[in-house]
């Protein structure tokens, strides 16, 4: 194959943009605050019974398993689409190699979405972005479960989240600590513009499981702007844990991990660094090319969702989702070209070789 994978990617980014650029899609209509309360209001009966019920299972099954000799609050936060819900059994591996800290409650508002009803048919199509105007039901009942899991003290607890996992940290830190449980910060480091991507690609993904298998699941994008909040609470977030952690070194720990697993921080080891420069550095390195491929396989599945469903018109798709996925692959396209400087060819990239420069510029948005 004489093309390399960044002209690949280059080429496929430009396709895809030119495509998008040309697409005729229907304006997004937001829904009103009043109809978000109306939809709320209308679910609430039904929302809370299976919550109520899920919480009933919940206990059940908790207090059923056996106490861990280390209890440990561990809290898995970042940006959305960081992977932190994929790399969750990596992360309990870590701990139950490092000490005996298993069973988990494994708390990820992900998880629980699918028990407000007809959330389906509220967000597909043109309100696809709007799934964070209903989280509070689900935000709800996670911050339920990890009360109680605290206050039943059984199992350790795994919290995965973004800037609701982060910013609550602290507080439910020093409410752990009471029930007797070692509090841990895990941030994933990753590039944002690679975050963002996925977020992209899990939307058609999910499409995909809706059209092709009949998946009452609802489409998720997270959007631009709630994105762009996290980008800049972020670092104040880690400022804060950071202090908090010093400030009870015995009891909290803080620890930084990207997307192969490896521990680029741990305020449990001896160390010099600073963890925001340890988080800069692992954001703003040159790509591997197996990060690389993965972009390549992302780009491929979301211009393979979109032609179908426009095409199609089934769940075609509109503005707000077009406006995004064309922000995101503009912005991987400029990483790609930054910070994709080998030149190995497509079926030579799983080598373990990757050049590491420094990135030019930040986040441009």
């Amino acid at each position: 194959m004489s093309n390399t994978i960044k002209e690949q990617i280059l080429q496929k980014t430009d396709g895809l943009l030119n495509y998008l650029d040309n697409l005729k899609t229907n304006e997004s209509v937001r829904f009103s605050d009043e109809e978000v309360k109306a939809i709320l209001e209308k679910e609430e009966k039904n929302a809370k019974t299976n919550y109520d019920n899920a919480i009933i299972k919940f206990m059940e099954t908790n207090n059923q398993s056996r106490p861990a000799k280390v209890k440990r609050l561990a809290v898995y936060w970042g940006y959305p689409g960081a992977g932190k819900s994929v790399m969750t059994q990596k992360l309990i591996d870590r701990f139950a190699h490092d000490e005996d800290c298993l069973p988990f409650n494994i708390i990820d508002k992900d998880n629980h979405r699918d028990l407000f009803p007809h959330l389906f048919e509220y967000l597909k199509g043109g309100h696809i972005d709007e799934c964070e105007r209903f989280a509070g039901v689900t935000i709800d009942y996670v911050r339920t479960i990890l009360d109680l899991s605290l206050a039943a003290g059984k199992r350790s607890v795994l919290s995965i989240g973004s800037m609701g996992a982060g910013g609550d940290f602290n507080n439910n830190a020093l409410k752990a600590i009471h029930y007797g449980y070692k509090p841990c910060a895990i941030y994933m480091a990753v590039p944002q513009e690679i975050a963002y991507l996925s977020n992209i690609y899990r939307s058609a993904t999910l499409y995909d499981q809706i059209i092709f298998h009949n998946k009452q699941l609802y489409p998720r994008l997270v959007s631009r702007e709630y994105f762009g909040r996290v980008v800049q609470m972020l670092p104040s977030m880690i400022d804060k844990i950071n202090t908090f952690q010093k400030q009870h070194p015995q009891n909290v720990d803080l620890m930084v991990l990207n997307r192969r697993n490896e521990l680029l921080y741990d305020s449990r080891l001896p160390h010099l660094d600073n963890v925001q420069e340890v988080i800069f550095k692992e954001e703003h390195r040159l790509l591997r090319p197996d990060e690389v491929i993965t972009i390549n396989m992302q780009l491929h599945k979301i211009e393979q969702n979109m032609r179908y469903r426009y095409d199609n018109d089934i769940y075609a798709p509109c503005k707000s989702e077009v406006d995004a996925a064309k922000m995101a692959v503009s912005d991987i396209d400029k990483l790609v070209r930054e910070n994709y400087h080998g030149e190995t060819l497509f079926n030579e990239a799983n080598n373990n070789q990757a050049i590491m420069m420094k990135r030019a510029s930040g986040f441009e948005r």
